[in-house]
């Protein structure tokens, strides 16, 4: 128990209101066994820049106290806590940060007592806002919290106690229980249920999908997962682990790999097969209650499932996307969202989500080292017509966040090692909190099925420094090679331990012994079910064997990464953990029952009910249309999204998103390279489309499938089948009509795949994309339509062999079109905008035209035929070319005969319909070529003259009909980047948002290429010329946080150094002398 505290005060005013009627102050509330001396308490104070012990007269009656819910909960008392034990604390103090808002008079402090909301969030904090009530919290010490630490359910009292608790348990899996304990001839312990339900729950067992399907048109016996399995046995030659890990590892070209020599440090490289891994999955219910820690949770969640594949490998790149309702910003008044319905207030509003989730998912990445290059955001929201006193939406209040990466594994670590008796389980990471509590089965209910306080609990907290340890661990392992301590690894994400631990057990056949007493904990309170259960972020199971325990401590030391011992594996397969007295068993269970195969209910399919809610309705002008679409968020300038992370770290990304001399957001694929200084890599994108869904589940997915292959076209891929998909769904289980248009969907994608011997080696599902609550007599639901997000990975000879969107000028610009001619606007952003729901989607009606086109387009980008290349998707043709003239700052002529243009409807088919295809710039002295080679590939039908590229001092983009058409792209512009400032003005420094807004406005007033001049001349550069008969020792020094060195190592080496990895610890051990090297390379990293 912690006996002695210290408030700190920070007196600097940190923010101002007018005529100073309000300002806060940081308090730093510490807690430690021993009493501090002066000493400490001095340089405590300087590195908090404190200046003051906080007094009684420092509360008043109108001050408003916010802190985190939990005394040692947020990440910025884990990190503070770490960068003071460094400066030599020892380790038995905790801190937290806290904030003071002193007001002046009492009518500001009402003022502000009434909006709450805007200075604190519910999910993560406390707001005290009477005197007493601060005072409380500050004499408040930690004690053992009351109550039976174990607590032992009647067999009767199961199903009261799944709803109490949020377990998401079926009556099938009841019955299985009251059997299972029965045989066992006692009741269950709390913490047995617990882990059965996390273990149990949709999100970890994907029941749905591994369910038998009745139809009535077949009697074959079936499965979701079994349709997507089909893809699989169809073509596998390059898929070496397929649904088995974490990841999907797939054969990829040689490598030349930089890794650390363990006993020298020396640098170097080996070459070797390549392999890279995928995956991607969707982190939806933390994000729909705190949507920064949610979304940075769902980065690192992924980030673990890379690192803890096969036995072990390395994250590279990776890539987010977002899926909300409307966003409804202030002050914007766009017509279609000018119905849309509020939310809850156990959630956040869309527009809350998109402002701290990105951060949070950027914040992350940029903190562990790994770039973000690609990704989406799309808003969906319909109301439909109210039934008495329900009014039901489809929407996206549960939002879609994804996230996704491309890692690399070596060729001796794919599969992980079968485990012996007395193997050793171990910790990697951090210790446990009383946070994430009951996630995997929160994330099985929709929002609004379980209470309030269990939203808080099954939130995340995330450290991405201490992943980033953990992660340098593992590398360390695999440089290894065979020689890796790491017999297997798992990710502790769904359900923590009590997950984690029998799935890493039971793959060898095995059982554990497990002492709760070496658990690390944060929170001396915890009770067993607690310390079992969290999901506290940032931490890993290992099995190595014993022998091998020294080894794992010194790399361990040596990265600063905590890890404890905290049992055996064991021959007996039963599960057996003991409470903190090493004595009593918390439980003890078979692991045949634990893992065993509770009953899951079939699903039936009937028959799918399509919606069809087309009314007669009057469309906006295409001035306006133009407006409107250039400013929906699937459309608009993404820039918001992707500027806050760091793009170029690890040396590994060949292509981001963005695009062109003024670095334009509309690269059509992200592109990595297999190693630093490679010509070969990896090639990911992303393909979606909810809203045609709504009435075709089955097109949906055809069209999501045809964008993937008309974004990834652009690069050259040789052949169809070396594409790799993720496929990741989203549906509303509640919703029977929902379950069959998943049905169909998997179906349709399944067959797909199959006919283009494409496969899907990964994906994952979340099918409680619900949300209900009640207002007054009113109840409101919101369901998401079957959302299929697509991720595509190929492994590409030449990362330079790709065409961008960026016009050149000069050209012939040409739409190559899927649909031949057809102009089916269902599911459109032109649709969208209007509020309209419509069945007549965009599909594929030939899949040999999949095929027809993905050749031909492979054709001109290996020839070079083609200077420019862009996908046709949201928005249609008209953003397509919009896009291309940003990124060139070109402008653009579009003629046609007049008869297709004949009235303005048939010009908003043409522009806005959003059917499968592309645009490409063909240079005219290549226009024989490009002539010659539509006729050789069959496309004739396929191909659409539309007009010229051309340099002009003032760009424009002009279409010539039975009107002329003249949009300046400054214009274009300033409605196409209007969203992206919007954001970042609420999210950021409203003037320098304002200033950036306007200077990419600006950007396209003239035509302004960039001109690379040297202004000095070459001869006057004198290279000084040094003879050694060995390459120069340097040390590249790294800390704990520290992700840049391979880098800067790969950097020296190929300019003639020799590159050692030094750790500051190997100098403050006296591993190593620095007079033994030449430099000295200081890298940088977390921040």
């Amino acid at each position: 128990m912690l006996q002695y505290e210290n408030i700190l005060l920070d007196t600097t005013k940190r923010k101002n209101h007018a005529k100073d009627s309000f300002h806060y102050f940081f308090i730093y509330k510490i807690q430690y066994e021993k009493e501090i001396t002066l000493e400490g308490l001095q340089t405590l104070n300087h590195l908090l820049n404190t200046t003051k012990v906080l007094k009684n007269s420092d509360i008043t009656n109108t001050s408003i106290l916010i802190a985190a819910r939990s005394g040692n909960l947020s990440p910025w008392a884990e990190k503070a806590k770490e960068v003071i034990i460094n400066c030599g604390f020892n380790t038995s103090f905790s801190i937290e940060q806290i904030k003071l808002y002193k007001f002046n008079g009492k009518l500001s402090f009402n003022e502000v007592g009434e909006n709450l909301d805007l200075i604190y969030d519910k999910m993560t904090q406390y707001c005290l806002v009477t005197k007493p009530d601060i005072h409380e919290y500050f004499k408040k010490e930690i004690s053992s919290k009351k109550g039976k630490r174990l607590e032992t359910i009647p067999l009767s009292k199961i199903t009261k106690y799944n709803k109490k608790m949020g377990l998401a348990l079926s009556e099938l899996e009841i019955d299985y229980l009251k059997k299972m304990y029965t045989k066992l001839k006692r009741s269950p312990r709390d913490i047995e249920l617990m882990m059965f339900a996390q273990i149990n729950s949709e999100h970890c067992r994907h029941k749905i999908f591994n369910s038998k399907i009745n139809t009535n048109k077949s009697k074959k016996e079936t499965s979701l997962f079994k349709l997507i399995k089909k893809t699989f046995k169809k073509k596998n030659t390059d898929v070496v682990s397929a649904y088995t890990d974490n990841c999907s590892i797939i054969k990829s070209n040689k490598m030349n790999s930089l890794y650390t020599d363990i006993v020298t440090k020396k640098y170097k490289y080996k070459k070797e097969d390549g392999l890279y891994i995928v995956k991607a999955e969707t982190h939806n219910h933390p994000t729909a209650i705190a949507p920064h820690a949610g979304a940075a949770t769902g980065s690192g969640g992924e980030l673990r499932d890379e690192g803890a594949t096969g036995r072990g490998s390395i994250p590279k790149v990776g890539f987010t996307g977002y899926t909300l309702s409307n966003l409804c910003i202030p002050k914007n008044n766009n017509q279609w969202e000018k119905k849309s319905i509020g939310t809850p207030g156990r959630i956040k509003t869309p527009l809350e989500i998109i402002i701290e989730a990105p951060i949070g998912a950027a914040s992350y990445n940029n903190e562990f080292g790994r770039p973000n290059i690609f990704g989406y955001f799309r808003t969906c929201e319909f109301n439909l017509i109210p039934i008495k006193s329900n009014i039901k939406s489809i929407g996206y209040h549960k939002p879609i966040m994804i996230a996704g990466g491309v890692g690399v594994i070596r060729n001796s670590h794919i599969y992980k090692n079968k485990l012996r008796q007395d193997d050793l389980i171990i910790i990697l990471g951090g210790p446990s909190y009383l946070i994430g509590l009951g996630g995997g089965a929160a994330s099985s209910l929709s929002s609004g099925s379980s209470s309030e306080s269990l939203d808080f609990s099954s939130v995340q907290r995330d450290n991405p420094e201490v992943e980033r340890r953990c992660q340098e661990v593992i590398s360390q392992c695999v440089y290894l090679d065979k020689q890796t301590p790491i017999k297997s690894i798992h990710d502790i994400g769904a359900g923590g331990l009590c997950n984690a631990v029998p799935e890493i057990v039971n793959d060898s056949g095995r059982g554990a012994k497990i002492f709760m007493s070496k658990i690390p904990v944060g929170e001396s309170s915890m009770k067993p079910l607690e310390i079992w259960c969290n999901e506290s972020q940032e931490r890993y199971v290992i099995v190595i064997d014993s022998k091998d325990l020294s080894l794992f401590d010194s790399i361990c030391d040596r990265e600063n990464c905590p890890y404890s011992v905290i049992g055996n594996v064991t021959a007996a397969k039963d599960l057996v953990v003991y409470d903190t007295d090493d004595k009593t068993k918390a439980i003890d269970l078979p692991m045949s029952y634990l893992l065993g195969k509770p009953p899951i209910k079939p699903i039936n399919i009937n028959g799918y009910n399509k919606i069809n809610l087309k009314k007669k309705h009057s469309y906006a002008s295409f001035d306006k249309c133009v407006h409107d679409i250039m400013s929906l968020p699937s459309v608009s300038d993404k820039g918001f999204l992707i500027t806050i992370g760091d793009r170029s770290v690890t040396g590994l990304v060949a292509r981001d998103q963005m695009i062109g001399a003024n670095q334009t957001p509309v690269s059509n694929v992200g592109i990595t390279m297999s190693d630093l200084g490679s010509s070969s890599g990896q090639v990911i994108t992303m393909g979606e489309r909810p809203a045609i869904a709504i009435t075709n589940p089955e097109a949906s997915v055809e069209i999501a499938f045809g964008e993937v292959i008309t974004n990834i076209a652009c690069s050259y891929v040789k052949d169809l089948s070396k594409i790799k998909l993720s496929a990741n769904w989203m549906a509303s289980s509640k919703n029977s009509n929902e379950i069959e248009s998943l049905y169909l969907a998997v179906k349709k994608i399944s067959s797909l795949c199959v006919q283009n011997n494409i496969t899907i080696p990964v994906g994952k599902d979340s099918l409680s994309m619900n949300t209900s609550w009640k207002t007054n007599k009113l109840s409101h639901n919101v369901e998401s339509p079957v959302s299929l997000i697509l991720s595509a990975f190929c492994s590409i000879d030449n990362v330079n062999e790709i065409v961008t969107p960026e016009l050149k000028g000069d050209g012939e610009l040409f739409l190559i079109d899927l649909s031949e001619g057809k102009e089916r606007m269902g599911g459109s952003s032109f649709h969208q905008i209007h509020n309209i729901i419509d069945p007549d989607v965009p599909k594929i009606d030939n899949t040999e035209n999949i095929s027809l086109f993905f050749n031909f387009i492979q054709t001109l980008v290996k020839s070079k035929t083609i200077s420019a290349y862009h996908d046709k998707s949201d928005g249609g043709l008209f953003t397509t070319l919009s896009e291309m003239a940003f990124a060139g700052n070109i402008s653009i002529d579009i003629f046609k005969s007049l008869e297709k243009y004949y009235d303005e409807i048939h010009m908003k088919k043409f522009f806005f319909n959003e059917e499968l295809g592309a645009v490409v710039e063909v240079p005219k002295k290549y226009m024989n070529i490009f002539n010659k080679l539509v006729e050789k590939n069959k496309v004739e039908s396929f191909v659409i003259p539309l007009g010229k590229s051309i340099k002009s001092s003032t760009p424009n983009f002009s279409i010539k009909s039975y009107k002329d058409i003249i949009y300046p792209l400054t214009t274009l512009r300033k409605y196409w980047s209007k969203l992206s400032y919007n954001i970042q003005e609420l999210r950021d420094n409203p003037s320098t948002a304002k200033e950036e807004y306007n200077n990419k406005i600006i950007s396209h007033e003239k035509f302004k290429p960039l001109v690379d001049k040297i202004t000095f001349p070459l001869s006057s550069i004198k290279i000084k010329k040094i003879k050694l008969n060995r390459k120069p020792k340097v040390a590249i020094l790294r800390e704990q946080g520290v992700n840049g060195h391979k880098e800067m190592a790969h950097a020296f080496m190929m300019s003639g150094f020799e590159a050692h990895d030094v750790h500051i610890n190997d100098i403050l051990k006296g591993n190593i002398k620095m007079q033994s090297y030449e430099g000295l390379i200081a890298c940088g990293g977390f921040s």
